[in-house]
């Protein structure tokens, strides 16, 4: 097997900083375009902009991976940390997630007290880009785009960062490059805005530090499905408000 190179500062800044402006370029230029200038639906144009996003960031792990020179499925799998979940792991994903939901619970929990009681509005949950109505009738099978959406949301980011990259920034940051990659990922839903960036603080710390210390990427795949996944749907659904 191929030994794997450090990833200094620099090097780690520029595979996030690209995906990053490229998506603030998508968020604001092209899904903006679909929605009014094409007459899509708001969700429609929302999943195409993040398949046109994401499925990159999947093709993007995969190729770094193979030019280190792994390059059977087997070897993928390893070198991106892809491992079954022993019973530890498993422990990391619910406490992780419990830990997660409830931080964010309380984020919310402050942001509306501080609304009541001085007039500051609350967060906004939602960036524009994302927004639309609950889908009704027929809108419904939109969600079949968005479960391929949802998919290489979740591989693509993951296997990138945390199975790609992590890997190497361990060799160089040892036990503080959780902290690193929890830094750049923030970097990367800049598009999100200031407000829903404060909401996703807690999925940003633990969830690296989680995969960090299982040293497996099915770890972090599993949180951030429980977390983004369930919720959508309801919301999308017009279950919850």
């Amino acid at each position: 097997m191929p030994d794997l190179k450090p990833l200094n500062f620099p090097k780690s800044l520029l595979l996030f900083g690209i995906p990053s402006v490229f998506f603030i370029l998508i968020a604001y230029g092209v899904i903006p375009f679909l929605n009014t200038g094409l007459g899509l639906h708001p969700a429609l144009s929302w999943f195409i902009g993040g398949l046109i996003v994401f499925v990159p960031l999947f093709i993007l792990a995969v190729a770094l991976a193979h030019s280190d020179g792994y390059k059977t499925k087997k070897d993928l799998f390893e070198r991106l940390r892809l491992k079954k979940l022993s019973g530890r792991d498993w422990k990391y994903v619910v406490v992780s997630s419990l830990i997660i939901f409830t931080a964010t619970g309380a984020i919310m929990g402050v942001s509306k007290l501080l609304n009541l009681k001085f007039g500051i509005p609350e967060i906004e949950t939602t960036p524009a880009f994302m927004k639309f109505e609950t889908l009704t009738g027929n809108q419904r099978y939109l969600l079949l785009i968005w479960i391929v959406m949802f998919f290489f949301n979740m591989y693509g980011e993951e296997l990138l960062w945390r199975g790609y990259i992590l890997p190497r920034q361990e060799l160089r940051f040892k036990e503080n490059a959780w902290i690193l990659n929890a830094v750049l990922w923030m970097l990367f839903h800049l598009s999100f805005g200031i407000q829903l960036m404060i909401m996703l603080v807690p999925i940003m710390i633990v969830l690296p530090y989680a995969v960090q210390k299982t040293q497996n990427t099915n770890v972090g795949l599993l949180i951030h499905a429980l977390l983004n996944g369930p919720m959508f749907i309801l919301v999308s659904l017009g279950v919850v408000v």
